[in-house]
């Protein structure tokens, strides 16, 4: 056998060693892109779970904001109703012809704790219940990439202002002026209310709103862990890892194979 046949054939067997590299090489490259689309997919995965959070705390202090509010209100009514009472005169009071005008010092000290309380409601020092004439907004806004809740900020010393106007004007001992009071007192208890229900509309919708985002929150993090176990990229990665090494390992066994058979039949020849 012509040995410059055999070196011929040796050189070009071992030629295809570079070659299935170059072909590994490029499949490498191939998953390499793969891997980087995956990555992508986790940065995605990121973003959504810090808009997800970020939403979620927004909504948790809109919440807070209403529940700060009702609890204003609430003392607010109470301060009302204290006033209600102190209008409502007994039936031996009317009889002795008690002069009603001396509950006004006691009404109006009350309402200068109903603004009292209206001044000290406040959230991370934003004011609930009555618009400054410094305040850059007369609304309580709450807003996420999922949702927009606004209401309208309420100004509850102008109830006040409305009782106390007519405490003044009016003469209790007169029962059409002291009715008309009255009225006027049953009147803010009711815009309070009014208002009341209006944050309790709002907290509502924020509580649905954040029980949607824990859920999407849930639902974000279980795809991710299914995800983490199906890693196909990195799967591929170790699969063509593991075929390079092994073919070339056959691939130099062969090699060696021929050479020493080739030896062999070259030591026949002569």
């Amino acid at each position: 056998m012509d040995i410059n046949s055999i070196n011929n054939n040796l050189t070009s067997s071992l030629n295809n060693v570079p070659n299935q590299q170059i072909g590994a090489s490029n499949k490498t490259e191939s998953v390499s892109k793969s891997e980087d689309s995956f990555s992508l997919s986790i940065n995605e995965y990121n973003k959504k779970r810090d808009e997800l959070s970020a939403s979620l705390q927004t909504f948790n202090e809109g919440i807070g904001i209403a529940i700060t509010a009702q609890s204003g209100i609430e003392k607010q009514k109470e301060t009302l109703e204290k006033i209600s009472e102190k209008l409502s005169f007994r039936e031996e009071d009317l009889q002795n012809n008690v002069d009603k005008n001396q509950v006004k010092n006691e009404i109006n000290q009350e309402l200068l704790n109903f603004r009292e309380i209206a001044f000290e409601t406040t959230y991370k020092r934003e004011n609930l219940l009555y618009v400054d004439q410094y305040d850059e907004t007369t609304s309580i806004d709450i807003s996420t990439k999922e949702a927009y809740f606004s209401m309208d900020k309420p100004n509850t010393p102008e109830v006040a202002i409305a009782v106390g106007n007519a405490i003044s004007k009016n003469d209790l001992n007169n029962q059409e002026q002291l009715n008309e009071t009255i009225e006027i007192v049953k009147e803010s208890i009711k815009a309070l209310d009014d208002v009341h229900s209006q944050f309790q509309d709002l907290r509502t919708n924020l509580v649905e709103s954040a029980r949607e985002s824990i859920q999407e929150q849930k639902d974000l993090t279980n795809q991710n862990r299914i995800t983490k176990q199906y890693d196909f990229p990195k799967e591929v990665t170790d699969f063509t890892k593991s075929n390079v090494i092994a073919n070339a390992g056959y691939l130099a066994a062969s090699q060696a194979n021929i050479v020493q058979e080739q030896s062999v039949k070259l030591v026949g020849v002569r």
